[in-house]
């Protein structure tokens, strides 16, 4: 369909209001013509009406004289005087004298309508054409009388042409002012209307200006009161906008900053299972956009077989459910996905709502609760089982032989001994986990050479017994901010299970020095058998064993390690293990560059 072409109100209203104005003028022109028309004709004979009686008057001492040349002259000066032509005329109708030809050459007028009409009222008016002048005149006849004794007619005439050309010289000035005043007009309304136009084209660009959503624009007000009126509305239409839509602004962002800021993922469906709103969390699990998502159905966007069956289920139970899986994109991680049905204002339903909780961590914290209740279990049923075994059996026997009584009590304080040094160590580990250890930790600038000597000095006995050289190794004297108890104790854990593993005849060295990025690196290595690849990574965690056996005939309580990774962490710092089969392990506390001092 072509567009409606649309007008200006300069040209609706301007044009309209000039239509009107130049048909009323043009109205007025006709009227007023015809009007002064019959007025000036009008006009035209009273004036001979008035002239002739005078013309008369001033003729009656020529008609005396009975001199024809006298009366000739005397009716040209009059005509001339008076601007027409004057005639004098007997009452038998024979011209006596004109003042523009030649009586001798003139016909009789006794039958000429003005004359007749004078003979017979005393005065006579005609509109004819001469016949000697050959035009067209306006003739006024009136009866000449000597007292009551009529003499002779007097008639004056003008030319009808003459008439209209003074009629003519009126109307054109009239014509003039009225096509100037006509113009006048028109310039004034141009004006008007184009002025009221701008202020229109102003009020309608404010408009535009607040459709664009520039709600801070305000439009000036004209003078026109109407005009002003409807200015004034849009402004405080707009500010009325504005103000709700700051205020609806804030709400969007309030409840965006909720979204955005969740841990959980939101994803919002509708009926058919489009997406309509993604938080960001939700974008990272699945790695989809929100723009890119939205209108288009989950299962297009989203290629997560386990989600989408998920969304499936929820449709299909119409009620809350929820339900575990794992996420391929989340590389397996375990999701806990939870879904609530959506309603607007009055209920009616909208859609989905799912949300999505990554609870990897959860389920692995609560298996390495598990695990650590299992391992706890297991590690203190031993020796509990052992003493009590050998306290029923000299029950049993008595204790008469003394060798074995001292034999089963040593057993039995051997085991007191590993549970006292487990429990220890789970106490220690539960002060070090606790949220605010790093914080309350009393820590001194101290060089390490005298926390790594102190810790050393409780293995020479052992190390000599295996004939273990104990080296340390401190260039630089580094010192770093600690609290020397407890690193004292960690580097003792390391040094205590280089000891333990290591062959005899071997070396265990301790390091300390500051590294090319400003850290402190504290390191125990030692020669002993070396450690597979594969334990490595899990070597720092609570009762994980290379060798569960070995481990128990040493006398381990399977929490040393952690102890050290733990120390390490309230310290700011990390582990780490080097060590291969047959080639000895070296196992590191390092600390971050902010607690080291100079060296």
């Amino acid at each position: 369909m072509k567009p409606r072409r649309r007008w200006t109100l300069f040209w609706q209203l301007g044009l309209v209001l000039m239509a009107v104005q130049i048909a009323v003028a043009v109205f007025l022109a006709v009227y007023a013509t015809r009007e002064l028309r019959q007025f000036h004709h009008e006009q035209s004979v009273d004036d001979l009406r008035r002239l002739t009686p005078l013309v008369g008057g001033r003729l009656r001492a020529a008609l005396a004289s009975d001199d024809p040349d006298t009366l000739t002259e005397r009716v040209g000066a009059l005509g001339r005087e008076a601007g027409v032509r004057v005639t004098v005329i007997d009452l038998e109708g024979k011209v006596l004298a004109d003042s523009v030809h030649d009586p001798a050459e003139m016909d009789n007028h006794r039958y000429r309508t003005e004359i007749e009409a004078a003979m017979r009222a005393g005065d006579g008016f005609a509109v004819r054409r001469s016949a000697t002048l050959r035009m067209d005149m306006m003739y006024f006849a009136s009866v000449l009388r000597d007292g009551e004794r009529p003499i002779a007619v007097v008639r004056t005439a003008k030319s009808l042409s003459t008439v209209n050309a003074e009629l003519s010289r009126v109307l054109r000035a009239i014509g003039t002012a009225g096509l100037v005043l006509l113009a006048l007009t028109v310039l004034v309304i141009g004006l008007a209307s184009r002025r009221l136009s701008r202020i229109t084209a102003r009020l309608a660009d404010g408009a535009e200006r607040f459709a664009r959503g520039e709600l801070d624009h305000r439009i000036e007000e004209p003078r026109a009161r109407e005009l002003a009126s409807l200015a004034a509305s849009l402004n405080r239409m707009v500010a009325q906008l504005s103000d709700q839509f700051r205020q609806l602004q804030v709400q969007r962002n309030e409840e965006q900053a909720l979204l955005e800021s969740m841990s959980s993922g939101m994803i919002a469906l509708d009926l058919q299972q489009r997406v309509f709103r993604l938080n960001r969390r939700a974008e990272e699990m699945l790695e989809v956009n929100e723009a890119s998502a939205r209108g288009r159905l989950l299962q297009e966007s989203v290629r997560e077989p386990e989600l989408n069956r998920f969304v499936a289920d929820a449709v299909a139970a119409g009620g809350r459910i929820s339900a575990e899986f794992r996420l391929r994109r989340l590389g397996d991680r375990t999701v806990l996905a939870v879904n609530e049905p959506l309603f607007d204002a009055q209920m009616a339903p909208l859609g989905l709502l799912i949300v999505l909780n990554d609870v990897t961590e959860v389920r692995k914290l609560e298996s390495i609760r598990s695990d650590f209740a299992a391992n706890v279990s297991h590690e203190l049923r031993t020796p509990i089982t052992n003493i009590k075994g050998y306290l029923e059996t000299m029950l049993e026997v008595g204790a008469e032989d003394k060798a074995q009584t001292e034999r089963f009590l040593e057993i039995i304080n051997r085991n007191t001994n590993r549970l006292e040094a487990i429990v220890e160590d789970l106490l220690a580990l539960a002060r070090l986990e606790q949220p605010g250890a790093r914080a309350a930790l009393e820590e001194v600038e101290i060089p390490l050479r005298s926390v790594i000597s102190a810790a050393a000095g409780h293995f020479v006995a052992a190390a000599g017994a295996k004939n273990i050289a104990l080296r340390i190794d401190v260039p630089g004297e580094p010192a770093a901010r600690i609290n020397p108890q407890l690193l004292e104790q960690a580097v003792s854990n390391l040094l205590s299970n280089a000891v333990k593993y290591s062959d005899s005849d071997t070396m265990v060295t301790v390091t300390a020095r500051r590294r090319e990025d400003g850290e402190v690196e504290i390191a125990v290595s030692d020669q002993g058998p070396g450690i597979a690849a594969e334990h490595l990574p899990r070597l720092f965690e609570r009762f994980y064993r290379v060798d569960r056996a070995r481990s128990r005939e040493l006398g381990g309580t399977g929490l040393g390690l952690a102890i050290v990774k733990h120390i390490a962490l309230v310290h700011g710092g990390r582990t780490d293990v080097e060590s291969r089969l047959g080639g000895g392990s070296t196992f590191k506390i390092i600390l971050p560059e902010e607690r080291g001092g100079g060296g």
